[in-house]
């Protein structure tokens, strides 16, 4: 007959633990991890501090913000008076942060306005023949406000 076990080795700090410190590891011969949970999350939060590890992080939270589930919960956040709240703020900094950006915009839409730059939904993008959505400032030095090229939002992503 089988017997459950009631103590584990820690392959890491080599001290016996009981069984309910170690997690659940469906592989293993006896379903339990081969290092306890203390040993394991300063593994885990060693590797989230090199570059692999923070690549990893990145790919994994935008799988999850492209997911059902991740557009459901941003949505609703973003919805929220909260998350409203905190758009705004954040907008704020930024621009408090980036003040010439928010004056090259202004200034380019001034000049849609006015009729000296077309609309960019009426152009076609510059790095491809699909409908551009909005300019591209190559500088946001006052001199160069208005020299800006049309792009849709996916190449604009590419190219910032």
């Amino acid at each position: 007959m089988s017997e459950t076990i009631q103590t584990k080795r820690c392959s890491k700090c080599k001290q016996i633990k009981p069984v309910s410190e170690f997690n659940k590891n469906r592989s293993g011969k006896d379903g339990l991890h081969n290092q306890c949970k203390v040993c394991l999350l300063e593994n885990i939060k060693k590797y989230q501090k090199t570059e692999k590890g923070k690549a990893t992080q990145q790919a994994a939270i935008k799988r999850y913000k492209q997911s059902k589930k991740g557009k459901a919960r941003d949505k609703r956040y973003n919805q929220s008076e909260k998350g409203k709240a905190m758009h705004r703020e954040a907008a704020k900094r930024f621009f408090a942060r980036n003040p010439n950006q928010m004056k090259a915009v202004k200034a380019v839409n001034e000049a849609i306005r006015i009729g000296k730059l077309p609309r960019p939904d009426t152009l076609l993008c510059h790095y491809g023949d699909h409908p551009a959505e909005q300019y591209h400032h190559w500088s946001y030095l006052p001199e160069y406000w208005l020299d800006v090229v049309p792009v849709c939002r996916k190449c604009h992503k590419r190219v910032c």
